[in-house]
């Protein structure tokens, strides 16, 4: 099995639960390619290729009723959950082909971050176990660099390990103080967002200190990662 094909099998973090709001469409992109991502009225939250299967327009753009998503280009409506099309306006008496459905991607929400794989896996279990009694997220930080390098210098100049064998880029700090978790997300070949948080419930009251500080330590890291990636 090729590196490609391995990455396609692992599971990725692509964004904080908190963000995917009902009635809003989110896109965000892995390993090249392009989900949208919404969430139903019940709570359920879909992955699917960003691209509607009449003429390829970016789901992304498209309208979150709450149950079903409508592309902006055509106007046709795919379900939650199934991605099956189910109205067609220039054909509003016919029921779409069970054939018409939108391409769904592995879903899940654990430790606080929505988590997609680019196969047909919807089997949760399948998200690395991190050993978290409790946390918080932190923001996440978009990086102009690729993962692999992203990795190594977290790696060899930041104190940190892999904190899974299961080759998902999922580190952890080593040594004395406070400890923190970054999980990469490889956009592409040469983008990388940085998702992070700490092992560890935050009072509100201190969530906005915690927030900036973790913040700037994040920020200088990416900022060296850039420099060396230039």
């Amino acid at each position: 099995m090729s590196d490609a094909e391995e990455a396609i099998r692992l599971w990725f973090p692509v964004s904080r639960c908190e963000e995917i709001v009902p009635r809003n469409v989110v896109q965000t992109e892995l390993l090249g390619q392009e989900a949208a991502l919404w969430r139903d009225d019940l709570g359920f939250v879909n992955a699917w290729e960003n691209r509607c299967p009449h003429r390829g327009v970016r789901l992304s753009i498209g309208l979150n009723t709450g149950s079903e998503l409508r592309c902006q280009y055509h106007g046709w409506w795919y379900a939650s959950i199934t991605g099956q099309c189910t109205y067609i306006p220039a054909h509003p008496g016919q029921k779409p082909p069970n054939v018409i459905k939108t391409k769904r991607y592995g879903c899940a929400e654990q430790y606080g971050f929505i988590w997609i794989n680019l196969g047909d896996q919807p089997d949760a279990a399948a998200v690395p176990v991190l050993q978290l009694d409790s946390y918080t997220t932190m923001r996440s930080v978009f990086t102009q660099a690729p993962v692999d390098l992203v990795a190594q210098s977290l790696i060899e100049a930041h104190n940190f390990e892999p904190a899974t064998s299961a080759g998902n880029y999922i580190l952890e700090t080593t040594g004395p103080g406070e400890k923190s978790v970054l999980l990469l997300q490889p956009m592409n070949a040469e983008q990388t967002v940085i998702h992070g948080l700490i092992p560890s419930l935050v009072r509100d009251a201190d969530r906005l200190s915690v927030l900036r500080q973790f913040n700037g330590r994040v920020s200088e890291m990416r900022d060296a990662i850039e420099r060396a990636a230039a």
